[in-house]
C-alpha cells in the first residue's frame, strides 16, 4: 500500500522554540539545538524495531519456508488474468489486451523499495486495469498493526494479498487458477509447508478433476447468473478458500522480510550528530515543535495508524484512458468515501482477521465498522520512513514532491473537493520558505538501507 501526512498543530510542545537556535542558558541541550523537552520527542522517533509486530492471524507469518514460496509467488505472473486495459501499452502496462499471465505483485511494487515507478503517470498503478489509488510501498508495511491500504478496505497483509490477486484491476486471476497454479508448480513447497496437503484433485487428470474447474470465484454481483465457483459444493469451496488464504499467508511471510532501517535520521539520534546536516535537524526541530508533524506521524514508524481527513481534494489524474467507468463505480462509490466505505468492505470480506481462515479470531482488534460521518474522507496516516523515494503522495498521487506536501499542509490542507470533514489538527502553520525547507531535508533523512538484495528477484537465495 506511501505518502506525507504532515499534519500540523503544536500539540506537545506549545512553548518551545521553533527556530534552529535555542535559548535558556541552564536549559539541558542536544547538540547545541533542542532542549530537553524536544529531545525527548526526538527519542520516542528512533530507531525503528528490528522486526514488525507478531500477526497470530497467520500461523506462518515468520516460517522461513512460508517466506520462500512467498518471494517466488510475489514474481510470479502466472496467476493473473488477461489484460483489460485497451491502452495497457501506452502507459507501462505489462501486457497488450487480452494477454494473459502478465501481472504479478512485483509489477506494482518494484525493488528496492517495493513502490511502482512503472505506470505513466505513475499517480495511480496499473495492472490488468488501472487501480484507482497510488500504489503504496511494500517496504515497512508490515509494522502498519491492522488496517490495509489507503482507506483500510483489509485488515491484515494475507487479506490484502488474497485480493489483490483476483481483482480486476490488480491480478484479475481467480482462487481456482491460484489453486491450479500451486498444485502444478509448488505443490511440493506447498506440502511441506501447509496442513492438509493439496487435494490430489486438483491433478487435471484426476477421476474427480471436475470438482474444481481450472478458473472461478465468487461473483461480485448476486444478481449474475451463476457461475463455476457457484456450481461447486460448498465443502469444495472451502478447500479453495483455505489454499487461496495460505497463498496469502505465503506472501506475507515474504513481506514482513521486506524491512528497511538504520536511516541517516536514526544514525543521528543513537549519537552521529554528522549523519545529517544542519537544516535537517533544524527541520526535526519543526517537526516536534512548530509544525507539529509528530502530532499523528508519531513513534518510530512515524505513524499513529489512525484516520485522517486532510482536505485532500479527489482528483483523479488526466490522461488516464481505456477503463470502463462503470467497473469504477465499485471504487468511485466505496473507497472515495475514505475509512467509512474501507471499513465496512473490510469487515464484510470473508478472510477477515475475525473470520474462519484466521489464525487467531480472538483479538478482533479492528472490529466495528466505521459508520459516521467524522471516517467520511479519512485516510491512513503514512509511515514517513523512505517517504522521499516513493512518490507520489496521498491516496491519488496528488503531490508529486515533498515541498508541495509540506506547502499543502502549511495552508492547513485542502479547503474544498473532498467528501466528509477535515480534520480539527489541520491548521495554518504559518511556517517560512527557509523552514519548508529545512522540514523537506529532515523528511529525506528518513530513507533507509533497503531491504537485502536476495529479496529483490523471485528467486530465493542464502
Amino acid at each position: 500500500m506511501n505518502a506525507t501526512r504532515m499534519v500540523g498543530k503544536v500539540l506537545t510542545v506549545a512553548t518551545l522554540a521553533a527556530t534552529g537556535g535555542c535559548s535558556g542558558g541552564g536549559d539541558n541541550l542536544k547538540d547545541g539545538i533542542f532542549l530537553a523537552e524536544e529531545w525527548d520527542q526526538v527519542a520516542m522517533l528512533s530507531p525503528l524495531p528490528e522486526k514488525p509486530p507478531v500477526d497470530t492471524t497467520n500461523m506462518y507469518a515468520d516460517n522461513p519456508m512460508a517466506a520462500a514460496l512467498g518471494q517466488k509467488l510475489f514474481f510470479d505472473t502466472r496467476f493473473s488474468g488477461p489484460i483489460l486495459n485497451q491502452d495497457a501499452l501506452a502507459h507501462g502496462g505489462a501486457g497488450a489486451p487480452g494477454e494473459v499471465g502478465k501481472v504479478s505483485c512485483e509489477t506494482c511494487h518494484q525493488a528496492p523499495y517495493f513502490v511502482d515507478f512503472r505506470s505513466m503517470p505513475n499517480q495511480m498503478s496499473l495492472g490488468n486495469d488501472w487501480f484507482p489509488r497510488n500504489s503504496t510501498s511494500m517496504v515497512n508495511t508490515a509494522y502498519y498493526t491492522g488496517w490495509r491500504e489507503w482507506e483500510g478496505v483489509n485488515d491484515t497483509i494475507w487479506t490484502d494479498a488474497c485480493g489483490g490477486s483476483e481483482i480486476w484491476t490488480s491480478g484479475n486471476g481467480s482462487r481456482l487458477q491460484a489453486a491450479h497454479m500451486l498444485y502444478d508448480h509448488y505443490r511440493d513447497e506447498y506440502n511441506a509447508i501447509f496442513s492438509p496437503p493439496l487435494d490430489p484433485s486438483l491433478d487435471a487428470a484426476a477421476p474427480d478433476a471436475a470438482r474444481f474447474p481450472a478458473e472461478g470465484k465468487p461473483k461480485p454481483d448476486p444478481t449474475l447468473p451463476d457461475g463455476p465457483w457457484e456450481m461447486m459444493a460448498p465443502a469444495d469451496q472451502d478447500i479453495i478458500n483455505r489454499i487461496f488464504v495460505n497463498r496469502g499467508k505465503a506472501l506475507e511471510a515474504y513481506i514482513r522480510l521486506l524491512v528497511s532501517r538504520n536511516a541517516p535520521f536514526d544514525q543521528y539520534v543513537a549519537g552521529n550528530t554528522s549523519a545529517i546536516s544542519t537544516s535537517a535537524k533544524r527541520g526535526v526541530k519543526l517537526f516536534v515543535g512548530k509544525a507539529g508533524c509528530n502530532a499523528c506521524h508519531s513513534g518510530p514508524f512515524f505513524s499513529d495508524q489512525k484516520f485522517h481527513n486532510l482536505g485532500v481534494p479527489d482528483t483523479y489524474p488526466p490522461g488516464i484512458v481505456g477503463f470502463d467507468m462503470n467497473l469504477w463505480s465499485f471504487f468511485t462509490n466505496l473507497l472515495d468515501q475514505g475509512h467509512y466505505g474501507g471499513a465496512e468492505f473490510a469487515h464484510s470480506n470473508p478472510f477477515s482477521r475475525d473470520g474462519a481462515y484466521s489464525d487467531d479470531t480472538t483479538t478482533p482488534l479492528l472490529k466495528g465498522i466505521a459508520s459516521t460521518d467524522a471516517d467520511t474522507g479519512t485516510y491512513r496516516t503514512a509511515s514517513l520512513r523512505n517517504v522521499a523515494m516513493t512518490p507520489p503522495y496521498e491516496h491519488l498521487g496528488q503531490f508529486n514532491t515533498l515541498e508541495e506536501v509540506v506547502r499543502f499542509d502549511n495552508m492547513g490542507g485542502g479547503d474544498m473537493g473532498f467528501p466528509g470533514t477535515k480534520d480539527e489538527k489541520m491548521k495554518p502553520l504559518n511556517l517560512t520558505d527557509g523552514e519548508i525547507q529545512d522540514l523537506v531535508a529532515f523528511l529525506e533523512t528518513l530513507t533507509g538501507e533497503p531491504p537485502p538484495q536476495n529479496l529483490w528477484s523471485g528467486t530465493p537465495n542464502p
